[in-house]
Parts: C-alpha cells; structure tokens; sequence
C-alpha cells in the first residue's frame, strides 16, 4: 500500500540534502578558505622551512641541511615552491619515513626542470659547532 508520509518525508530529506550540499558550499566556502590564509586575525601561516621540518619530522642535521638548500633554492627563484609543496605532500603520506621519500622524489623532479640539489655532505652543517663538515 501507498504511504504518502513515507514519500514526502523523503523528500523533503533529499530536497534539504540537495539545499545543503549546493547551498553550505557558499556558506562555508568563505570561512574554510580563511581559515587557510594568513591575516592579521588569526595566527600565522608557518614559514616553508617550519613546515618542512615539523611535517617531514626533520631529526638528522643532514636533513636540517637538505631542507635549508631547498628553502634557499626556492628563495632564489631555482625551485618553483610548487613543486616543492607538491612533493611535500607527497612525501607526507608515506609512513613512518617521510623524509628520504621526500628527498629522493625532490631530486628527481628537480633534475627534470634542470635544478641539482648536490648531495647533502657537500653542505652538511655540524649543529653543535656551526661548521660545514
């Protein structure tokens, strides 16, 4: 038998979902997008060097290293930050290591546009005396 309830109660819960999808966009569009973006409001959007350290989890003073040539590297206008960030994300879904992944595939994408990264011993710092190695 026809349940008239059943079929108006459902759609009036697909006509709300429809309304919320299309419409929730709009409305919480704005507020995820600046949640993303540094103002003078909220706190600040972590320097590329920070979030290379803290988000590939950076221990080694090679890897201090390496990330310090990516970031000079990128601050000379060499390395195109997307691709940097690109590989980044990347690397971050790669369990437990995040760091080799990133190195070997940043390597490998920069040889591609013609940047080389040399090898970290060339300008690897010693942290306890501030001395190249």
């Amino acid at each position: 038998m026809f349940a008239p309830w059943s079929t108006m109660r459902f759609r009036l819960v697909l006509v709300l979902l429809l309304a919320f999808v299309l419409g929730g966009a709009d409305v919480l569009g704005p507020s995820i997008a600046g949640a993303q973006q540094s103002s003078g409001r909220g706190g600040e959007v972590a320097s590329l060097k920070d979030q290379l350290e803290k988000g590939l989890r950076a221990r080694r003073p090679e890897e201090f290293a390496f990330i310090a040539k990516v970031v000079s590297l990128v601050n000379e206008g060499r390395l195109p930050l997307s691709l940097v960030k690109s590989t980044f994300q990347w690397a971050r879904r790669k369990q437990p290591y995040q760091m080799p992944y990133f190195q070997k595939a940043l390597r490998i994408r920069a040889a591609r546009i013609g940047v080389a990264i040399p090898p970290t011993e060339e300008y690897a710092v010693d942290i306890s005396t501030g001395t190249s190695q």
